[in-house]
């Protein structure tokens, strides 16, 4: 079994070997707070890593996520409050635990204003968000101007061949696969296994924060939206109420699937409600990966309720 994980834009920051350092701690920490482990031999993660291929084109995104944080620069003249640049990024690395494990999370005053103000946020972007799906044209050209790595996806058909090549290259014929794809990496993930055949059998698809529900993304795919013929298994698809990049859930008439794509509504951070941390180690996600490897510990204890 083969557990192939996908990811979306902004990973320019890692190369091939921390990027999957990164995601394989996020991985480690959900495995741990629900009792798990994958110590079977019989189970490979991979991490097919394409975030290099927009910085050897000399081009970069003009939009992160944090972009859309507040920014409290008064703070930041206070001089307890100054860090160094290899501080912040090292800041930025570290994944804290969601609220279903961190019980010290539940939650200071201090902490309670700042959840608010996020939150606030993330509302605003999402009634945004919302107001955009229904003009692809503007939505598309904000796309264009601001994230060049989706828009490259989209039109340059060597940018796609080569991201395609180096994900494609992790499958194996006869091998089973799971694949966890996240944000832009689940419309690559979704194009990618409709390039493979029936010898390449995926027991599941499980889908992080996806954009396929936009109208935009929409005019990019094959259109009606269909299973792919690889796909033997279920498709889960995750989203969080405070991710205003994935307002929508996959459901009919425009995911007319049968089985139909199983969606799951979940919490993640309110100040980072996109970003990989909230996902990967969230219980529903890692349930929904490891109850298809049957190597799940038998008499779990002390698991998370959900």
């Amino acid at each position: 079994m083969k557990i192939i994980f996908i990811h979306g834009i902004n990973q320019q920051n890692f190369d091939a070997q921390s990027f999957e350092h990164h995601w394989s701690d996020v991985f480690n920490i959900g495995l741990e707070k629900n009792n798990l482990d994958i110590t079977s031999k019989d189970i490979n993660l991979e991490f097919p890593f394409y975030g290099d291929i927009l910085t050897t084109r000399k081009m970069k995104n003009a939009v992160h996520l944090n972009t859309m944080n507040p920014n409290w620069a008064f703070f930041e003249k206070l001089p307890k409050l100054k860090e160094r640049n290899k501080e912040k990024i090292q800041k930025a690395l570290e994944i804290p635990l969601l609220p279903h494990y961190d019980e010290s999370q539940k939650y200071s005053l201090k902490r309670k204003f700042f959840l608010l103000s996020q939150l606030a946020k993330d509302h605003v972007l999402k009634e945004m968000v919302i107001l955009l799906n229904h003009f692809p044209n503007l939505h598309e050209s904000l796309v264009q101007k601001f994230i060049s790595e989706a828009y490259l996806y989209w039109y340059d058909t060597t940018f796609k061949k080569e991201i395609h090549a180096r994900i494609i290259s992790c499958f194996e014929k006869g091998e089973k696969h799971i694949v966890v794809a996240h944000s832009l990496g689940t419309v690559i993930a979704y194009n990618v296994l409709h390039e493979l055949s029936k010898d390449y059998p995926i027991e599941r698809f499980i889908t992080l924060a996806s954009p396929l529900p936009f109208n935009v993304v929409q005019r990019h795919i094959v259109s009606p939206i269909q299973r792919p013929e690889a796909l033997h298994g279920d498709w889960y698809n995750f989203y969080s109420r405070d991710d205003y990049l994935t307002t929508f859930p996959m459901t009919a008439p425009r995911f007319n699937l049968s089985p139909k794509v199983e969606n799951h509504l979940i919490t993640t951070f309110a100040d980072k409600p996109h970003e990989i941390i909230g996902y990967l180690q969230h219980p529903h996600v890692i349930r929904s990966i490891f109850e298809q490897t049957n190597y799940l510990k038998q008499n779990l204890k002390n698991t998370v309720n959900f």
